[in-house]
């Protein structure tokens, strides 16, 4: 396929562009989380609509060899956008994978039809923002009320995904499959580097996992991913321990570009539900990079979906981590 060109137009053409409704929505996008914060994304602002695009210079190459958590990020982004237009006071319109040409053109955004944002939209809206991602264990004396769950699992249904609670009796195999996901990667050279790449990049480049938002290993009811050795985590752990924390896998009934993309749009929501409720949701992907473990979690749903994301769910610290970098919109924004 030929290559893109995201060329720049006029600084004036550039900032009308970027002044309305649909510029601003991509902007709140832009807090998106992704797969080792790649933001593996591009967006073109254009005729009316904001086109969503692929970026695969970021996608993990050993990782992620099919691009299922390229495009899942992608999803996320996409509703990142949406629930922000919303915000804005429109209806947002989505076409999903618009241009068969064109395989990387995930989507195509435009502003529908006025509409007056609840106040349960415009919370949503900067829960979104103000969400990040904490990986210090969770408060081992306080669980998330079962109602919330409830309500994280509905908000992943209305968006045409499913989520999987994970009893107590099915903790054991989670736990074997982080850790058996561990091994495999850490014995691929390829994994290896795609780690190394996206957990030591310059602090200029605003991409990347950082060691701000890391702590060092300690001991956990599931293994997580360790991005960085106990002496490059800077982040200090607390005193959690996991204890009562939740676990989930989010899942699809397919597992094609357009299950990809969906359920990303799904974890969104989850996302943005549980921090209007101060629920703190740690994603646990490596069990998905690898297809072994991948099958594994498949035999959790009984074969009835295809799973996309692991994840662990606890009460939110008082004291938030720090935010992620985000690239700058010059970076990621063509209008």
């Amino acid at each position: 396929m030929p290559a893109v060109n995201f060329s720049d137009p006029t600084g004036t053409d550039r900032h009308r562009a970027m002044d309305g409704p649909l510029g601003r929505a991509v902007m709140a996008a832009l807090r998106a989380p992704s797969i080792l914060n790649t933001q593996p994304w591009r967006w073109r602002i254009h005729d009316g609509a904001a086109e969503l695009w692929a970026d695969r210079s970021r996608q993990l190459t050993h990782l992620d060899r099919e691009g299922r958590l390229l495009t899942f990020s992608c999803g996320i982004a996409l509703h990142h956008a949406a629930a922000a237009l919303t915000a804005l006071g429109h209806r947002p319109g989505i076409d999903l994978f618009p241009d068969d040409r064109e395989p990387d053109l995930l989507a195509r955004l435009w502003v529908g039809e006025p509409h007056r944002p609840t106040s349960d939209e415009s919370h949503a809206f900067q829960s979104m923002l103000s969400r990040r991602t904490d990986r210090r264990p969770g408060l081992g004396d306080v669980a998330v009320p079962a109602y919330l769950l409830r309500q994280l699992r509905g908000a992943v249904e209305r968006s045409g995904a499913h989520l999987h609670l994970v009893p107590d009796e099915q903790l054991p195999v989670l736990m074997v499959a982080g850790d058996h996901a561990a091994q495999i990667e850490s014995a691929d050279p390829g994994a290896r580097a795609d780690l190394t790449r996206w957990t030591h990049r310059p602090q200029a480049a605003r991409e990347g996992i950082s060691a701000d938002t890391v702590a060092p290993e300690v001991v956990r009811r599931v293994p997580h991913r360790q991005f960085l050795s106990g002496g490059d985590a800077h982040l200090d752990p607390g005193v959690g321990s996991d204890r009562t924390a939740d676990y989930a896998i989010l899942f699809a009934d397919g597992d094609g570009r357009l299950d990809w993309l969906t359920s990303g749009e799904a974890m969104s929501a989850l996302l943005i539900v549980a921090t209007m409720h101060h629920i703190s949701v740690n994603p646990i992907s490596n069990v998905i990079e690898v297809a072994a473990t991948r099958a594994t979690l498949a035999g959790l749903l009984c074969q009835l979906g295809h799973p996309m994301l692991g994840m662990r769910l606890t009460v939110a610290a008082a004291t938030p981590p720090p935010r992620e970098t985000r690239r700058s919109p010059a970076e990621v924004i063509d209008a």
